[in-house]
């Protein structure tokens, strides 16, 4: 599959979730604003190490690792640096915040148990 295609699955989903977040924003504000910051920063995490990886792909060995590790340590700074601020001036739910930090994981794991389950023909009946 392409990387694009999949980045932009990956941001189907989430944003989906945002969708819902935005929804329940007037019921569960910290909660909601919790998981919306969280998965905000994590689409563009994705995003700078998606970039971060193409730039090391036509790279030569040693300009890559150079590229991937700078590009690494750059966005987790950028990173925390986001959270401490959100955390103490906006004050989400902390709990759901980190969930939305973690929601391109959750997101690739989606995508694949759907593969999984498409390929092995579990719903099609085949499930021996």
């Amino acid at each position: 599959m392409n990387i694009n295609k999949y980045l932009r699955k990956i941001l189907v989903i989430i944003c989906l979730t945002n969708i819902s977040a935005f929804l329940t924003l007037p019921l569960f504000f910290s909660r909601s604003l919790g998981w919306i910051l969280g998965s905000l920063a994590a689409v563009a995490r994705m995003f700078w190490l998606a970039r971060s990886m193409k730039n090391s792909l036509e790279a030569g060995q040693y300009r890559a690792k150079v590229n991937a590790i700078k590009g690494y340590y750059i966005s987790f700074i950028l990173l925390i640096v986001y959270s401490i601020i959100v955390v103490k001036f906006i004050k989400p739910d902390i709990l759901f915040f980190g969930l939305g930090l973690l929601s391109v994981q959750i997101s690739i794991y989606v995508i694949e148990l759907f593969y999984y389950l498409k390929k092995s023909g579990y719903f099609r009946g085949n499930n021996g």
